[in-house]
């Protein structure tokens, strides 16, 4: 994969310092752009208030001097009418940063000149008041933060949530860490909005800070990367680099041109999953599907779904073996696991497929939960397997995590110790690659937070499997597609609404994002981003 990148507090460090070095600016200047940026981000938000105080909550070091310059921006604003208050927050003998120092003489004087500019010295005896219909923006800490918020700044930090103010944080909620998890001891802005300056923060892609974060702006003030961070650890999956692995349309295609998958699910119990999958597969694109399945699945999809092949199994009840004598010899994907269930004849079968299958694997659900029971079984796994668990199977295979940095942690040791690609399911699912990357999808909604959306998802990366994307890509892709899918539904209806058979009827808007004119061709050009 190749851009959008998260980067660590440390690596952010060294864009700003070479984003000056390069531009030929120094600290304060880059200050003012974040400053000038929030302001006109705040601005804009501000359209959908009616509001006539905005209340500025400065800190001592530079995060507290981006307030500031945001203040003063938004004073001068001939569009702002508001009342502008910068509250600085500074307990006794507190040292002051030189670029704030600075921004607050800037400030004073235009205290002297404007008659809506304030500053107040925030005290117990001295705090403001701000009702519902102010606005807060909370400017108190940046991301450098490596303690737990305790004392004078917990306290500020209460009052302001405190408030039914709509709160705005710059770059990360003051106490919130924006690289790896936060001390529960310590307070944390709850911000309704957070403006990210220039990159996304790993923090708010995890599930345990979204009551801080809110909504995520990323505010863009022109910071460069080095080269030395050409290549990093966390990465974000977005149209535009998916739109490079998408391969075009060969003009004189026939069905054996996009490959030809094996799906093994179902059982007489749970019946649905296999439709799910194989419906999704088809509509991913694959040129043949073949579904091993019990009799009375194999009934319902020879109606439901008369385009896939079917290999019918001597259990009535479940998938018990396999006979790879009577399957195509032409089969260039494996996807094993959705409705299987755990019947000890199950296992047997999954324990013959890992022991016989050479090809790309997918395996999901049940077949996750047989590997956790059976966990000598996960150094047999064929190299660059796709592994699909949800939070609660990914605990069963590794163990329960303190939070969600861990899990994280987790999953990257998972993926280095089997060489498999970990696709970790949430909101913002996430795909581990052998290499220890991890890609962040950013389509999605919590309408998909229903039964079977992940048999679809397996489905649709089996279709991409099968057609030759490597798998990694294929992962990344079909990740991609199917949280793209959701959000085309929600377009149309109430995503609450949803239901996994839904989305693979939306495969078509999702694919068609990444489509732009005269596409095959540039397509052929730009196949740049490797796998791993």
């Amino acid at each position: 994969m190749c851009d959008d990148r998260l980067f660590t507090v440390s690596e952010i460090r060294d864009c700003e310092r070479f984003t000056m070095e390069k531009r030929g600016i120094s600290s304060l200047e880059l200050m003012e752009d974040a400053g000038r940026a929030c302001a006109d981000a705040l601005a804009e938000t501000a359209l959908h208030f009616d509001t006539e105080n905005v209340y500025i909550y400065v800190g001592t070091g530079n995060n507290g001097g981006d307030g500031v310059v945001m203040a003063a921006h938004l004073l001068e604003d001939p569009f702002v009418q508001y009342n502008i208050y910068v509250v600085v927050c500074a307990p006794e003998n507190a040292r002051y940063s030189e670029e704030m120092q600075y921004q607050l003489k800037r400030w004073q004087k235009l205290e002297n000149k404007k008659d809506n500019a304030y500053l107040i010295c925030y005290s117990a005896d001295n705090q403001p008041q701000p009702t519902k219909d102010d606005l807060i923006v909370d400017a108190l800490f940046g991301i450098g933060l490596n303690k737990p918020v305790t004392g004078f700044y917990a306290d500020v930090i209460r009052h302001i949530n405190a408030s039914d103010a709509y709160t705005v944080s710059i770059d990360t909620p003051s106490g919130l860490f924006a690289d790896q998890s936060t001390p529960e001891n310590g307070a944390v802005v709850m911000a309704d909005k957070t403006f990210s300056i220039q990159f996304m923060k790993t923090a708010f892609l995890l599930p345990q800070n979204y009551p801080y974060y809110g909504e995520v702006e990323v505010v863009d003030i022109g910071m460069e990367a080095p080269d030395s961070l050409r290549d990093t650890d966390r990465y974000l999956l977005t149209a535009s680099e998916m739109r490079k692995l998408l391969r075009p349309l060969p003009k004189y295609a026939h069905k054996g041109t996009f490959g030809h998958g094996l799906l093994v699910a179902g059982c007489d119990r749970m019946p649905g999953a296999a439709g799910l999958a194989a419906k999704a597969a088809m509509r991913g694109g694959i040129g043949k599907l073949t579904v091993h399945t019990v009799r009375s699945v194999r009934n319902i999809l020879a109606v439901s779904l008369p385009e896939a092949i079917h290999s019918i199994d001597d259990n009535e009840q479940v998938v018990s073996h396999i006979d790879w004598n009577h399957l195509p010899e032409n089969i260039t994907a494996v996807a094993f696991g959705p409705g299987l269930g755990t019947a000890k004849q199950t296992v047997a079968a999954m324990k013959d497929i890992l022991d016989t299958v050479k090809l790309p694997l997918i395996i999901d659900a049940d077949g996750l939960n047989m590997l956790a029971e059976n966990k000598t079984w996960q150094a047999f796994l064929p190299p660059n397997s796709i592994l699909t668990p949800h939070f609660a199977e990914f605990e069963r295979l590794a163990g329960k995590p303190s939070d969600d940095f861990d899990r994280l942690e987790r999953a990257k040791a998972f993926a280095q110790l089997y060489s498999v690609i970990l696709v970790l399911k949430g909101h913002h699912t996430v795909v581990t690659f052998p290499s220890g990357r991890q890609f962040f999808n950013t389509t999605g909604n919590a309408g998909m937070a229903t039964a079977g959306s992940g048999d679809v998802l397996t489905g649709l990366i089996l279709s991409l499997l099968a057609q030759g994307y490597e798998p990694g890509k294929a992962a990344v892709l079909g990740v991609w597609l199917h949280g793209a899918a959701g959000d085309a539904y929600a377009r149309d209806n109430d995503p609450r609404t949803l239901i996994a058979s839904d989305l693979p009827q939306y495969f078509p808007e999702a694919i068609e994002e990444l489509r732009i004119r005269g596409y095959d061709e540039w397509a052929m050009k730009n196949d740049e981003c490797d796998d791993e």
